[in-house]
């Protein structure tokens, strides 16, 4: 017996929305995975997921440093800080290709 199985696709917004409307009170997961045509523990991954990213878009100044740390930056240095660095380090270094080339 061949089994053809068809994927759905459901992008991040329709997970989300999917997962929200699971958390309400007057529906149970059952039901919202039955709406939705969701299988198995599809939802239950998605709203474990959800849970642990979650406290990601709550995280405060104080912690940013361990999150920037973590991710490889210097404590106290944010993306945009270091990019900042990056722009005038490069034209300083413009700028002495410039004075050795007239020296030259």
């Amino acid at each position: 017996m061949e089994s053809t199985t068809n994927r759905r696709y459901y992008s991040p917004e329709q997970k989300l929305a999917i997962v929200m409307e699971s958390y309400q009170r007057d529906t149970t997961i059952e039901a919202v995975k039955r709406k939705h045509g969701i299988r198995g523990s599809q939802l239950s991954c998605w709203r474990k997921e959800f849970k642990e990213q979650a406290p990601r878009v709550f995280t405060d100044k104080r912690n940013k440093k361990k999150l920037a740390t973590s991710q490889g930056y210097e404590p106290g240095q944010s993306p945009d800080e270091l990019k900042k660095i990056i722009g005038e380090l490069t034209v300083q270094n413009e700028i002495l290709k410039k004075v050795q080339g007239l020296l030259n």
